[in-house]
C-alpha cells in the first residue's frame, strides 16, 4: 500500500489511502492492530487504493498533506486543515468537562431494575489529545442519537458515549454538504465541539488512546454515507419477515394469553409476523447468567419435550409447545435477553488469541432456546450501557474508558455470529444501543423513549450515520406515532406494561392501526427492496430531507422525511414543505401538487398525518397477507403514479428473504422505466437481472396507474389489452410482457 509516514509530535504520522475517495490519518508510536480491525469490524484496506504524489496522498478525489501543525486535505468543493495536538490547554479541557459533565451525565433508573449500584469513578484523561477541524460555516449531520431536536450539529458539544435513554447509539461521523466526511477510529469514549466553542471550528477530545481517522470524499451526503458505510459495514438486510410488524406482549403473560393474542390477531386480520417476550419468559426475574431457563409456570416447556442442540435440524419447533402452536400460523417468537456479559474473550479466541479465558461464547447457551423455535431475541443493553465501574478491566485486557461503546457493537456481533452459523439463517435480533458498525449485525430502537417526535430525530440523524434498521416503541393511544412509526424501516407495538393491544386502544385508535398495519403489508415489497438498496448502497430507508433535497428550507426540518425514494412522510405538525423540482401526489386525495409548497397536514379522520407520492413512483406492492412467508410473488402489483411530465426509473430488489446468500449478491434487480408526457404514460419493466434461491421464471405483473387524466386505450406490447378504472387508478394486466402504455 501506499502511504507517507512523518515524525510528529515525538510519533509517527501516517497517511494512507483506505479505499476509494478514503484516506486514513494517524498518529501513532507502534500503529498496531486496532481492536475494530483486530475483531474483522472494519473493512481491510484496499489494494491500490490510491498513491502518492511528492508530499501528497491523493485516492480518487481526495488528496490529503502534511502541514506543520497536522495535515490538509482537498476535495472537488473544499480545502480543510486539521490540527493534532498532544498537550491540551487548560481553558479547551475545561470547556468540554463543562458541556459533557465530566463525561459522567447523570444515570437514569433502568426500568424493572431496583438495584442500586456503587458508582465507582478513576481517572481515565491518561493521554488526552485534540484533533481541531477549520470550517468555512458549513453544517454538519451525523453524530447517530446525540440530537433530540435537531439534524444540524453545528453550535452544539456532545459527548460520544453510549449513555441509556440520552444518546444510546453513538456514531463518531460527521458529514457536510462542503463535499466531506470525517469519521474517527477510536473505540474510546470522547467528546466533539460542532462550531460551539468557535463557529468556525469542530474539536474532538480524547482522553486517552491514539489519534486515528479516516477523511471521506463525495459529491452528496449519500455518495459520503456510501463511503463511510464501505469502511465501517452496510446495513445487514434482516429476515423479510421482520420488516412486518412485531407485537411485544405484556410482561406478565404467559402461553394461554400469547396464543389468545395470536389468535386475535388472525380473527381480526391485523397482519403480524413476530411475537416478543419481556423477561417474565425466564425462571429467574431478570436473569443475566448463562443458565436460563423458562418459567414453566407461565410456558410449560419441559425438557423431555425439547430437543437438544445437537439436534438442531431446521427451524420446526418441538410439536408439543406453544412454540409450535405460533408457528404453524406463521408467528415469530422473540425473546428478551438481559446481559452484562465480557464479549470480548470470544472476540479474542475468534480473532487467532487461543487464550482460555473461563468463559463460553455467549450464544452458546442460547442454542437450546433457537431449538425450542425462538426466532429472534431481544437485547436488554442497559447493564452495558449504565456501567458504573469505571475501574473494569476487560478479559483483552482493555479499560472500560476504551470498551464502554464498543461493548454495544461486540454484543450485536456476538449474536449475529452466533445465530447465523448455528441456522444459517440472518438474525433478527435489536438492542436500544450501538456504535460504529452497529448496523452491519443488529436492528435498533430508540428504547424507553416512547414515540414522539425525539425519536424520530434519533431515527433521522441514524440514518445520516450509516444505520438503516431502527424504529421506535409504537405509541398506539396517538394516531399521529402510529402514522408515522408505520413508516420506518421495521415496526414494533410494544405493550409490555399491558393493553397496549389494538383492540384495547378504543374504537377509533383499532381503526387507525389497522389501517396502517393493512397497508404496510400491501407495500412489504417496496419496503424490502429499499432494505436491500440501503444494504447495497448506504442509502437508509428513512432518510432525512436534507439526505434527498437541497431546498434551503429542508436541512434542518425534523418533522417530514422520506421513506424510501418515493413516499414524503410529515408527522408531529400542523405543515409540510414540499420539495422543489418535483410534483407530488397526496396518497390521501390523489391531489397533485407544484412543487415547493406549504401545505396543511390534512389528512382523513382514520389516518394520523400527511402522506404524498413523489411524481413518476412505481411502488411494488402484494396481495392481503396475514404474514410474510418470504416466497417469491408469482404476481405483484404495480401502483404507477405520473400525473404530469417525467422520465424516472426505479430499481426494484429482491432476494430469497431468509438466507444469507445476498451476502455474495444473489439479489435480483428490476428495472422499471416511467415516461409521461401530455398524451401517453409508458411503463417498461425489465427483466430481472440476478438470481436468488427460489426465483421464480414466471413472474408476472399488474398494473394500477394513476394519471390524473382520462384513460383511453391500453397497449400491453403493442396489443390493446382490456382495462377496468378503480377509484381513479387505470388497471389491467401485463403478465410477463415488458411494456405497457396507457394512451390518454
Amino acid at each position: 500500500m501506499h502511504e507517507l509516514t512523518y515524525e510528529f509530535l515525538g510519533r509517527k504520522l501516517k497517511i494512507s489511502p483506505w479505499a476509494e475517495n478514503v484516506i486514513r490519518v494517524r498518529l501513532s508510536s507502534s500503529f498496531d492492530e486496532t481492536l475494530p480491525e483486530k475483531y474483522g469490524i472494519l473493512t481491510p484496506a484496499d489494494d491500490g487504493a490510491g498513491h502518492i504524489d511528492s508530499d501528497s496522498v491523493i485516492s480518487g478525489q481526495l488528496k490529503v498533506s502534511i502541514t506543520e501543525g497536522g495535515i490538509v486535505f482537498d476535495t472537488p468543493l473544499a480545502h480543510r486543515e486539521i490540527s493534532l495536538n498532544c498537550d491540551v490547554s487548560g481553558s479547551v479541557f475545561d470547556f468540554f468537562m463543562d458541556k459533557t459533565s465530566g463525561f459522567r451525565p447523570e444515570r437514569k433508573q433502568i426500568i424493572g431494575d431496583e438495584a442500586k449500584e456503587e458508582q465507582i469513578y478513576t481517572n481515565f484523561f491518561k493521554a488526552p489529545k485534540t484533533i481541531s477541524l477549520c470550517t468555512c460555516g458549513e453544517v454538519f449531520y451525523g453524530l447517530g442519537e446525540s440530537n433530540v431536536d435537531r439534524l444540524a450539529l453545528n453550535g452544539k458539544t456532545y459527548l460520544q458515549k453510549v449513555v441509556y435513554t440520552r444518546h444510546e447509539l453513538v456514531v463518531p461521523f460527521i458529514m457536510s454538504k462542503a463535499g466531506y466526511a470525517i469519521s474517527l477510529n477510536t473505540t474510546f469514549w470522547h467528546a466533539v465541539d460542532v462550531c460551539e466553542m468557535d463557529d468556525r471550528r469542530v474539536t474532538w477530545l480524547l482522553p486517552d488512546g491514539e489519534i486515528d481517522f479516516f477523511i471521506y470524499s463525495g459529491d452528496s451526503l449519500k455518495a459520503l454515507l456510501e463511503r463511510f458505510t464501505y469502511v465501517t459495514g452496510r446495513s445487514m438486510v434482516l429476515p423479510k419477515w421482520a420488516y412486518g410488524l412485531m407485537f411485544i406482549d405484556q410482561y406478565n403473560a404467559d402461553q394461554f394469553e400469547v396464543m389468545r393474542n395470536a389468535a386475535t390477531f388472525r380473527e381480526k386480520r391485523l397482519p403480524c409476523d413476530s411475537f416478543s417476550l419481556e423477561p417474565g419468559w425466564m425462571a429467574k426475574r431478570y436473569d443475566f447468567s448463562t443458565e436460563k431457563r423458562w418459567n414453566t409456570d407461565r410456558f410449560y416447556i419441559c425438557d423431555w419435550m425439547r430437543k437438544t442442540p445437537e439436534q438442531f435440524e431446521d427451524l420446526t419447533p418441538p410439536k408439543r409447545t406453544f412454540l409450535s402452536a405460533l408457528a404453524r400460523y406463521g408467528f415469530k417468537l422473540e425473546l428478551w435477553l438481559c446481559c452484562r456479559y465480557d464479549f470480548t474473550a470470544n472476540q479474542e479466541n475468534r480473532a487467532g488469541n487461543p487464550k482460555d479465558f473461563g468463559m463460553e461464547p455467549w450464544f452458546k447457551h442460547l442454542k437450546s432456546f433457537v431449538c425450542d423455535g425462538a426466532r429472534a431475541f431481544k437485547l436488554d443493553p442497559c447493564k452495558l450501557i449504565d456501567t458504573a465501574d469505571e475501574t473494569r478491566i476487560y478479559a483483552n485486557g482493555r479499560s472500560e474508558a476504551e470498551m464502554h461503546s464498543l461493548q454495544t457493537t461486540l454484543y450485536g456481533k456476538e449474536m449475529y455470529e452466533g445465530m447465523s452459523e448455528y441456522t444459517h439463517l440472518r438474525p433478527m435480533h435489536h438492542l436500544s444501543g450501538g456504535y460504529t458498525s452497529m448496523q452491519k449485525y443488529s436492528a435498533c430502537t430508540t428504547g424507553d423513549s416512547g414515540g414522539g417526535i425525539k425519536t424520530l430525530v434519533w431515527i433521522l440523524n441514524s440514518g445520516l450515520s450509516g444505520f438503516s434498521n431502527i424504529t421506535c416503541d409504537m405509541d398506539i393511544f396517538q394516531p399521529h406515532t402510529i402514522h408515522y412509526c408505520f413508516f420506518t424501516a421495521w415496526c414494533e407495538l410494544d405493550s409490555w406494561s399491558g393493553y397496549s393491544h389494538p383492540w384495547w386502544a378504543g374504537e377509533h385508535n383499532e381503526k387507525v392501526f389497522t389501517f396502517y398495519d393493512r397497508y404496510r403489508y400491501h407495500i412489504l415489497p417496496y419496503v424490502y427492496s429499499a432494505a436491500i438498496s440501503a444494504h447495497l448502497t448506504g442509502t437508509p430507508i428513512v432518510r432525512a430531507m436534507p439526505l434527498e433535497f437541497e431546498d434551503e428550507g429542508l436541512q434542518n426540518v425534523i418533522t417530514q422525511f422520506m421513506f424510501g425514494d418515493n413516499y414524503l412522510v410529515g408527522a408531529f405538525s400542523d405543515t409540510i414543505m414540499l420539495p422543489k423540482n418535483e410534483v407530488w401526489i397526496d396518497a390521501w386525495t390523489l391531489k397533485s401538487y407544484d412543487e415547493g409548497q406549504q401545505l396543511p397536514a390534512v389528512f382523513p379522520e382514520d389516518r394520523g398525518g400527511a402522506l404524498f407520492i413523489r411524481n413518476g413512483s412505481v411502488i411494488p406492492t402484494q396481495e392481503d397477507k396475514q404474514f410474510t412467508d418470504c416466497v417469491d410473488d408469482e404476481t405483484l402489483t404495480l401502483e404507477v403514479y405520473a400525473v404530469s411530465y417525467i422520465h424516472r426509473k426505479y430499481l426494484f430488489y429482491e432476494d430469497a428473504g431468509l438466507d444469507l446468500k445476498y451476502l455474495a449478491g444473489e439479489i435480483a434487480q428490476t428495472e422499471i422505466d416511467v415516461k409521461r408526457d401530455d398524451n401517453t404514460l409508458r411503463l417498461t419493466v425489465s427483466s430481472r437481472k440476478g438470481h436468488f434461491e427460489g426465483m421464480r421464471t414466471d413472474r408476472q405483473y399488474r398494473v394500477k396507474a394513476f394519471t390524473g387524466a382520462a384513460a383511453k386505450r391500453v397497449y400491453v406490447d403493442g396489443a390493446v389489452t382490456p382495462f377496468v378504472i378503480d377509484e381513479n387508478f387505470v388497471c389491467f394486466d401485463m403478465g410477463t410482457c415488458m411494456e405497457a402504455i396507457i394512451e390518454l
